[in-house]
């Protein structure tokens, strides 16, 4: 295989369309054609075609991935769907669909790389959410730990984090309680009061103990 012309894209002039044996293979970054030391009238063979395409591939799925957390942040699994979702949005765009490559491998090669760098940190992110929702939506330890799970966290990191985080539980179902009905005293006797805070994640037990402290 020879690499008979590379062209600079319209959009980007950052990066270059390759064209091999007079096919437009792909479209690489300029580091990458650098990198590959990649010129026309080059032999290629198909192992240095297949790094070629999943070096720059890699780059772009990261670009998107850290624009894609600079939002907010991300649990593992949250940036795995996303990766997938990216991989079947780009598909025929940034690569042919049959292609030669281990696309687990290459996620999960995505994966330890933002891993290494602090960009997701599962404990991290279930510690900010649950300090958000204690500050902002008070709620029971179980309904956060379903919300943790339910985001990709797993049961052990979501228990162990709330364990930490919540304390008093008694103290966060009071600040619950106060963010509802500002100045009113608890009635147990008040259904709505009762389904509120069992809505909001708070056992029986709790609020019988709640409704005796308040007595």
């Amino acid at each position: 295989m020879v690499v008979t012309k590379i062209e600079y894209q319209k959009r980007d002039p950052n990066r270059v369309n390759i064209y091999i044996d007079n096919e437009f293979f792909c479209g690489i970054s300029l580091d990458t054609l650098a990198s590959e030391n990649l010129y026309e009238g080059l032999d290629i063979d198909e192992t240095v075609v297949n790094r070629i395409l999943e070096k720059d591939l890699k780059s772009r799925f990261l670009t998107r991935v850290v624009e894609y957390l600079s939002h907010s942040p991300k649990t593992e699994f949250q940036i795995s769907r996303y990766l997938k979702e990216l991989k079947f949005k780009k598909k025929d765009i940034w690569f042919k669909e049959d292609i030669s490559l281990d696309w687990g491998k290459f996620f999960n090669e995505i994966l330890n790389k933002l891993k290494e760098y602090k960009y997701i940190d599962d404990e991290s992110f279930a510690r900010s959410f649950v300090s958000s929702r204690l500050r902002n939506k008070p709620r029971g330890k179980s309904v956060l730990i379903s919300e943790l799970i339910s985001k990709g966290v797993s049961k052990d990191i979501a228990q162990s984090v709330c364990d930490d985080e919540i304390g008093d539980e008694i103290d966060t179902l009071r600040k619950a309680f106060d963010k509802k009905y500002r100045g009113k005293s608890f009635d147990i006797k008040d259904q709505k009061m009762v389904n509120y805070l069992l809505r909001k994640g708070f056992n029986w037990d709790l609020i019988e103990q709640f409704n005796s402290n308040e007595s």
